[in-house]
């Protein structure tokens, strides 16, 4: 049975949380960022929403860069029906269309294949960076905002933290409600608390911008960026452009 939720159930899910945010210590516009990011992700991992990444991959020849790849790819992401043995309930990544190595259309698809989506830790840690449990891991400081009627704010992880997956960049908020309006990432640190594989991840920066969903929360629906991977099969110089929408609550929001 799938779950239709309303724009006020959402609200009370919120407040209902909202506690559990009340020690943030920082700016208070921050404050209001972080509770935004936490309940859009509470919500985000019991829906059911499709991704597209198109990735082009590079090798360094000389000084010049060599194209050695051009693929975009689709999956569609959805919670288990169940929890793991640690209580938690694993994400499923099924790759629904695929191209091959030049751009062509796959014919049979593998719906296992390993893609650069199959890392949804590391993505989760780019679109959502200011979850209320990460707050106190890293510092503020406001920036000339570059556009009308936004407040914007440089965070980077303290120095001292080490054991916490963290990312670095300029948050991008409405002056009134806190809404994440767009993060701009510079860098991923502390990667290998996710994964061994992830830690491969050598630099990343990605611009994300983040649409309305239920009038309240605020999904990350267009981002592209770049960075150097040593990941198995991702190796080199890559840029790519992503986008995630067509979100379908299917698990019951208590």
């Amino acid at each position: 049975m799938k779950h239709v939720v309303s724009f006020a159930l959402i609200t009370m899910t919120f407040l209902s949380q909202a506690a559990a945010a009340d020690d943030c210590t920082a700016n208070e516009l921050i404050c209001k960022a972080a509770r935004n990011q936490d309940r859009s992700l509470f919500v985000r991992d019991r829906c059911r929403y499709q991704q597209t990444i198109r990735v082009e991959r590079f090798r360094l020849k000389g000084d010049e860069e060599k194209l050695e790849e051009v693929r975009e790819t689709s999956v569609m992401v959805e919670p288990a029906d169940n929890p793991d043995k640690t209580g938690q309930t694993p994400v499923d990544v099924r790759v629904i269309a695929d191209t091959d190595k030049y751009g062509n259309p796959k014919r049979n698809v593998n719906e296992d294949d390993k893609t650069l989506l199959s890392f949804g830790a590391v993505w989760d840690l780019a679109f959502f960076p200011l979850v209320p449990e990460r707050i106190k891991y890293y510092t503020f400081q406001e920036v000339v905002a570059d556009r009308r009627n936004e407040k914007w704010f440089r965070f980077v992880p303290r120095p001292e933290v080490t054991d916490q997956p963290l990312a670095s960049g300029i948050a991008m908020l409405d002056p009134q409600t806190g809404e994440v309006l767009t993060i701009r990432i510079e860098g991923l640190h502390n990667l290998e608390v996710l994964d061994k594989n992830a830690r491969k991840m050598r630099s990343f920066h990605a611009t994300i911008d983040y649409s309305q969903f239920q009038d309240v929360l605020r999904m990350p629906t267009l981002a592209s960026g770049g960075g150097v991977s040593e990941i198995s099969r991702f190796t080199g110089t890559f840029r790519f452009r992503f986008e995630e929408g067509r979100y379908l609550i299917v698990r019951k929001i208590d």
